[in-house]
C-alpha cells in the first residue's frame, strides 16, 4: 500500500506543477550555413526589451535547442565560437514557439585560414556530464568505441578495463539503450560516434545502485536501403606461442519507409593465462598454543573460451514523433575449458610439513543467456512518453575435476555448480515542460528469481541447495530549471525492494529482508566567462550480487573454502562532485563516502590451516576523493591528450591478531593513486594515424588491499583507411610493448591471515584488426531497457 501512495504523490506534484505553468516552449535547430550540418552547442539566448538576458540554453549535439519563457517580445541571439552571431525578433504568443533553422555562417576573421571543425570544443560540460565530441576530431579515426573510450577525458584503462576515474567501472549507453554485451563496443566504429557522455554521478532516473555511467550518440545516417559492417580481430601474444581469432562481428540493417531491420552474428575466441606466485599466512591460538600455516607456491592457469551470439529486431517509426520495437538477444558458449596447477610448500608452525600440487580442470561451455526488450517512445505535443519491458534468462554450469598430490593424503574430488536465473522489469518515463525547466516522472519494477546448486565429493563439504528472490518498486522524479545564471537540477528516487533466501538444504538458513531507500541528486551548472562549472550530489547504494548471498561451502583448494552471507547489506554511498571546462582543459573532481562497504573477508575456518572467503560489510566508513585534469589542445598534425589524476582513499580496519597484547590491532588503507596518461595521435595525409600511448599508475590502496608493483604501459599503433568513404579500415597495434601492464602485485592484511600475491596475466600482443562498412547505417532502435542494474548484478 505504501508503493502506491509513493506513486500517487509523485503523479499529484506532476499534475499541481503542470497547473503551475502559463510558459510558452521556443525550439529551433542550429546549422553550418556552409554544408548545413547541425552545430552542437551553440549558445542560444532570449534578451528582453530592456536588453537584459532572460534565459538561455546550448544547442544539443544535433543542433536542436528548446527553451521555456514567459510570452512576450524578445531578441533570440545565437552564437558560436568560428561563426557570426545571428540576431533576430521574435513574438511569443503561443504554446510552442518553432523559429526553424537558424543558419551561421563562418568568420572568416576568427578562422584564419583554418577549417572551423579543428576548433570545435573536444570536451565540455553540460548538466551533470563531461560531453566530449568525436565527430570532426581527431578521435573520429581512432578505431572503435574501445579505443575512443580509453582517450575520453575521465576514462581510465585498468589492467585493461575501462573505468571511470575514481567510480568504478560505468553503465553503457547506446542512444538511450543500455548495452549488454561487449561487441556493441567493438563493431562501433569511431567515424559512426558523435559524442560521448561521461557522468559521475547519475541522477534520479538510473538505478540506485548506478554510481556511473557513460552514453554515446552516433552519428545519425541518411537515407534507407540494405547496409552491413563487419570487423574482425585476430591476435597474437608477444610472451606466448599462441594465436587468436579474437573475434568477428557481422552487423545487417535495412530500413525501408519506417521500417528498421536490423540483425547481428558474433563468433568469439580467445584465451586467458596466470602465472602468479602466492604467499598465505595464518596464526592463531589454540588453548594457549600459537599456530602458524604458511603456503608457498606458483599458480599456472590457462583458459580458452569461445562463443556464439544472435541478435535481432525491428523497429518501427510510426511517425516524426513515435516509435517503437522489440529486439531479442541469444548468446551461448560453444567451448570453454580451464586448466590451474597449484604447487604449494606447506609450511606449519616453522617446520615444512608438505608438498601439495593440484591440478583443476574446469568444464564450464554448458552456459547461455538470453534477452529480449520491447519500447514505445512517443511524443504528444510537450508530453513524451518511454516505456521500456525486459526479460532475461540464463544459466550456467561448471564442472570440475581436482587432482591433489600431498605428502599425506592425495585425492581425486570432482565437483559441479550451477545457477539458473530470470528477470523481468518494466520501466515509464514521462516528461513535460514544467515553469522554465522540464519535469520527469516515472516508476521502475524489477523481479527476479534464482537458484543455485553445488555439489562436491568431498564428505565434509555439504551439498547446497539454495534459492533467491527479490522484487523492487521505484518511484523517481527529476526537475531540471533553466535560470539567466545557470541550470539547476534536483531529483529524487524511491525504491522498495523485498528479498528472500531459501536454503533447500537447511531452512534454519531462510532469511527475509525489506528495504527501503531515498536517493537525492542535486547539480547545478553555470558558465563564468570562459569557463563551465558543474557541482553535483547524488546519494547511492550498492546491493549485493547473487554470489554475496549465497551460503553454499564452495571448495576452492585443500586449505581455501569460500561462501557468502545471506545476511550481508547493502551499502550507502554519497558522492560531491565538481566539474570545470575551459577551452580544451577538463578538470575533475569527487568524493566519495559509504558506509557498509561489501568486500571478501578472509578469517580462519578452523585450527588446521583451512581459510574461509566470506562476503562481508566493512565496519568502517570508506572515503576516497578522486581528481584529474585533461588538456587536448590540436597541435597542427598531433593531436595530444594528456590527462593526470590522482585519487586518495581513507580507511581504517580494526583486525583480530592474536600475536597483540590486546588481540587487536588498525590497519589503514591510505595510500593514494597517481595515474598519467599521455595520448599522442599524429594524423597525416592519405588517411594514416599514427598513435604512441603511455600511461602509468602507481601503487596504491584499492579498498582493504594494496597494489604494491607500479604499472608502465606503452602501446603503439599505424591505421590506414582505403576505398570509398573510408569503407575499409585496417588497424595494426602493439600493445603494451614493455609486458608490464598484464602485472598486478597486490597484498591483503586480515589480522589472523595474510596473503600477497604477484599476477602475470601474459596479456601483451600484437593486434591486427579489419573493418569494412557497406552503406553503413546505425539502427533507429531506442529501447533505453529496464532492470539495468539487477542484470549487472545477475
Amino acid at each position: 500500500m505504501k508503493n502506491y501512495l509513493v506513486l500517487t504523490a509523485f503523479c499529484i506534484f506532476s499534475n499541481f506543477m503542470t497547473c503551475l505553468a502559463q510558459n510558452v516552449v521556443v525550439k529551433g535547430i542550429v546549422l553550418d550555413a556552409t554544408n548545413n550540418e547541425p552545430l552542437g552547442f551553440a549558445s542560444v539566448a532570449l534578451i528582453n526589451s530592456d536588453s537584459v538576458v532572460v534565459t538561455g540554453c546550448m544547442s544539443d549535439v544535433d543542433g536542436h535547442f528548446e527553451i521555456n519563457a514567459q510570452r512576450g517580445t524578445y531578441i533570440i541571439k545565437v552564437s558560436f565560437i568560428g561563426y557570426k552571431e545571428v540576431v533576430q525578433t521574435s513574438h511569443l504568443t503561443e504554446n510552442t514557439v518553432d523559429v526553424g533553422t537558424i543558419s551561421l555562417h563562418e568568420d572568416a576573421t576568427m578562422l584564419q585560414a583554418v577549417e572551423v571543425r579543428g576548433h570545435l570544443p573536444k570536451t565540455v560540460l553540460k548538466g551533470d556530464a563531461v560531453v566530449t565530441n568525436i565527430e570532426g576530431t581527431i578521435l573520429e579515426h581512432t578505431g572503435n568505441a574501445n579505443d575512443v573510450l580509453a582517450k575520453v577525458p575521465g576514462m581510465i584503462d585498468n589492467n585493461g578495463k575501462l573505468e571511470v576515474i575514481g567510480r568504478g567501472t560505468p553503465v553503457y549507453y547506446i542512444n538511450g539503450r543500455k548495452i549488454t554485451d561487449d561487441s556493441e563496443l567493438r563493431n562501433l566504429m569511431s567515424e559512426d560516434i558523435n559524442s560521448v557522455d561521461v557522468v559521475s554521478n547519475p541522477g534520479a532516473l538510473y538505478g540506485g545502485d548506478v554510481r556511473c555511467i557513460v552514453r554515446i550518440k552516433t552519428v545519425k545516417r541518411q537515407g534507407e536501403g540494405f547496409s552491413y559492417a563487419l570487423t574482425s580481430q585476430a591476435k597474437k601474444y608477444t610472451t606466448c606461442r599462441y594465436f587468436d581469432p579474437s573475434w568477428t562481428v557481422l552487423d545487417i540493417n535495412y530500413r525501408t519507409g519506417g521500417w528498421d531491420f536490423f540483425g547481428k552474428f558474433v563468433y568469439w575466441a580467445q584465451h586467458n593465462f596466470q602465472l602468479s606466485d602466492v604467499f598465505g599466512s595464518t596464526y592463531l591460538v589454540n588453548d594457549g598454543v600459537p599456530f602458524s600455516h604458511i603456503q608457498d607456491g606458483t599458480i599456472n592457469a590457462k583458459n580458452y573460451q569461445g562463443g556464439l551470439q544472435y541478435v535481432g529486431g525491428i523497429n518501427w517509426q510510426i511517425n516524426p514523433n513515435q516509435s517503437l520495437g522489440i529486439k531479442l538477444d541469444y548468446a551461448n558458449n560453444l567451448f570453454g575449458n580451464e586448466k590451474m596447477i597449484t604447487d604449494n610448500d606447506v609450511i606449519v608452525n616453522g617446520v615444512l610439513d608438505d608438498h601439495l600440487t593440484a591440478l583443476n580442470d574446469v568444464d564450464n561451455s554448458d552456459s547461455y543467456q538470453f534477452t529480449s526488450n520491447i519500447y514505445y517512445d512517443g511524443t504528444f505535443n510537450k508530453l513524451n512518453i518511454n516505456f521500456n519491458a525486459d526479460f532475461m534468462q540464463a544459466s550456467i554450469t561448471n564442472k570440475t575435476d581436482i587432482t591433489e598430490a600431498s605428502w599425506h593424503e592425495s585425492s581425486n574430488l570432482s565437483s559441479r555448480a550451477s545457477a539458473d536465473v530470470k528477470m523481468g522489469a518494466a520501466k515509464l518515463v514521462i516528461s513535460y515542460p514544467v515553469w522554465k525547466g522540464s519535469l520527469q516522472v516515472g516508476s521502475e519494477e524489477t523481479y527476479f528469481e534464482g537458484s543455485q546448486q553445488y555439489k562436491i565429493t568431498k564428505e565434509d563439504i555439504p551439498s547446497a541447495d539454495s534459492r533467491d528472490r527479490e522484487n523492487t518498486i521505484a518511484a523517481f522524479a527529476q526537475y531540471s530549471l533553466l535560470l539567466p545564471f545557470g541550470q539547476f537540477g534536483a531529483g529524487l528516487r524511491y525504491e522498495h525492494v523485498n528479498f528472500s533466501y531459501y536454503d533447500d538444504e537447511n531452512s534454519a538458513n531462510n532469511i527475509k529482508r525489506r528495504q527501503d531507500d531515498w536517493f537525492p541528486s542535486l547539480n547545478f551548472s553555470t558558465k563564468i566567462n570562459q569557463v563551465g562549472i558543474s557541482l553535483g550530489y547524488t546519494g547511492k547504494t550498492h546491493r549485493p550480487s547473487l554470489n554475496n548471498y549465497t551460503n553454499e561451502l564452495t571448495y576452492v583448494n585443500r586449505y581455501t573454502y569460500q561462501t557468502g552471507n545471506p545476511l550481508i547489506k547493502s551499502s550507502q554511498e554519497r558522492t560531491v562532485s565538481l566539474n570545470a571546462n575551459w577551452k580544451w582543459i577538463t578538470l575533475s573532481s569527487a568524493f566519495e563516502s559509504a558506509e557498509n562497504s561489501i568486500t571478501q573477508w578472509a578469517s580462519p575456518y578452523n585450527d588446521k590451516g583451512i581459510v574461509i572467503l566470506r562476503s562481508y560489510n566493512l565496519d568502517d566508513t570508506y572515503n576516497n576523493f578522486s581528481i584529474y585534469l585533461n588538456a587536448s589542445p590540436t597541435i597542427g598534425v598531433w593531436n595530444p591528450r594528456y590527462t593526470v589524476a590522482y585519487s586518495k582513499p581513507h580507511l581504517r580496519l580494526k583486525v583480530t591478531d592474536q600475536r597483540e597484547p590486546s588481540g587487536e590491532r588498525i590497519i589503514k588503507r591510505n595510500t593514494p593513486m597517481y595515474m598519467i596518461q599521455a595520448n599522442n595521435a599524429f594524423q597525416l595525409k592519405h588517411n594514416w594515424l599514427f598513435e604512441i600511448n603511455y600511461q602509468y599508475i602507481s601503487t596504491m590502496s584499492e579498498q582493504i588491499a594494496s597494489i604494491t608493483k607500479e604499472i608502465h604501459k606503452i602501446d603503439l599503433s599505424v591505421q590506414k583507411s582505403f576505398l570509398k568513404d573510408n569503407a575499409l579500415t585496417l588497424k595494426l597495434s602493439w600493445i603494451d610493448v614493455l609486458a608490464t601492464n598484464a602485472v598486478h602485485h597486490y597484498e591483503v592484511d586480515y589480522g589472523a591471515y595474510f596473503i600477497r600475491q604477484t599476477n602475470d596475466r601474459r596479456n601483451p600482443g600484437i593486434f591486427l584488426r579489419a573493418s569494412y562498412r557497406f552503406n553503413s547505417a546505425q539502427s533507429k532502435y531506442k529501447g533505453t531497457g529496464a532492470g539495468q542494474s539487477v542484470k549487472e548484478r545477475m
